[in-house]
């Protein structure tokens, strides 16, 4: 059965984990088996091995991760691995306000894509809030739903 979902996050104030969260409850609700991550738990070779990720991370700084993200985001940055068996989605948090909106969801996406990675539903750009998110972890759950 591959009906299992790894939910990877970083958040600087919260509001990206409760996305997280919202969505692992929304997922076990309807059968997955889940699997919930702080982006710096998981090494690259944790990621290889995944094959459904939903990726939730706010912005802090000039664009970059949370520092609960930052060490994930340097591995990733520096892989060169293969995840074509990865189907994934990201949910990017951010604020308009800011010269580079959304900065560290769209690097992620951008890099997870260059690797081989399969983006099954467009990145979720939040603005200065979490609206969208939902909408997004639902539409993730019924293309990966077997």
């Amino acid at each position: 059965m591959e009906n299992k979902l790894n939910i990877l996050w970083a958040s600087m104030s919260g509001t990206a984990e409760n996305v997280a969260n919202k969505l692992n409850e929304k997922a076990k609700s309807m059968g997955f088996d889940t699997n919930q991550l702080e982006l710096n738990q998981v090494t690259m070779n944790d990621l290889s091995l995944m094959k459904n990720v939903a990726i939730v991370t706010s912005t802090t700084g000039e664009g970059d991760l949370p520092t609960n993200g930052e060490d994930f985001w340097d591995d990733l940055k520096n892989s060169d691995k293969n995840f074509n068996n990865l189907n994934y989605s990201v949910c990017a948090l951010g604020d308009r306000g800011h010269d580079i909106f959304c900065g560290a969801g769209k690097k992620v996406d951008e890099k997870l894509s260059q690797l081989g990675g399969q983006k099954i539903l467009d990145r979720q750009d939040c603005d200065g809030s979490d609206d969208g998110s939902e909408e997004w972890g639902n539409n993730f759950l019924d293309k990966i739903k077997i």
